[in-house]
C-alpha cells in the first residue's frame, strides 16, 4: 500500500494551496491556508524527524474553518500517517476514527511526501513560492532529506 502513496501540493496561490494526498483507499484533497501556521514548511520538519527515529510528528492544515492533522508516528523501521479532521480550531484528540491512515517502512512513507515536496519545489520558484504561500520555500530540510536518500 505505501508504494502507491503520492502526496501533491499544487503551486500556492494568494496565500492558498491545493493538497492532494492518495493511497490504495484513500483519496484526500483540500485547500490549505498559509495561516497561522506553516504547514508546508512543518511537513519538511515532520519527514526529517520521522527519518531521525522520532515516534510522533504532527502537521496542522487550516482550511477555515475545517482543520486537518497528519500525525506520523513510528515504531521501530515501520511508520503511520493518520489523518484526522476537525470541524474548527478548537481541535481536541478525540477517539474519532481517522480519515485516513497510511502504513508501511518509513522510508517509504518518507520518500512519497518527500518526492511531493520536490514536485512543488520544481513547479515554482522560491520567490513565487514565498509571496503567496507567506513562508519561504523549506528548501534546506528538503535538500538534507534528500541527501539522506542519496546517502
Amino acid at each position: 500500500m505505501v508504494d502507491k502513496l503520492r502526496l501533491d501540493i499544487e503551486s500556492p496561490l494568494a496565500g492558498w494551496a491545493m493538497v492532494r494526498l492518495t493511497a490504495p483507499g484513500v483519496r484526500l484533497e483540500f485547500d490549505a491556508s498559509y495561516t497561522p501556521w506553516d504547514s508546508i514548511g512543518e511537513l519538511a520538519q515532520a519527514i526529517a524527524g520521522l527519518l531521525a527515529g522520532l515516534p510522533e510528528q504532527v502537521v496542522a492544515w487550516n482550511t477555515e474553518p475545517v482543520e486537518y492533522e497528519f500525525r506520523f508516528t513510528t515504531q521501530g523501521v515501520q511508520a503511520r500517517l493518520e489523518v484526522y479532521q476537525y470541524p474548527d480550531t478548537r481541535r481536541r484528540r478525540r477517539t474519532e476514527a481517522p480519515v485516513a491512515v497510511v502504513e508501511g517502512d518509513t522510508i517509504s512513507i518518507a520518500r512519497a511526501i518527500w518526492r511531493g515536496l520536490r514536485r512543488l519545489q520544481g513547479a515554482v520558484s522560491a520567490e513565487a513560492f514565498a509571496a503567496a504561500w507567506e513562508h519561504p520555500f523549506p528548501a534546506s530540510t528538503v535538500e538534507r532529506i534528500g541527501e539522506q536518500f542519496r546517502g
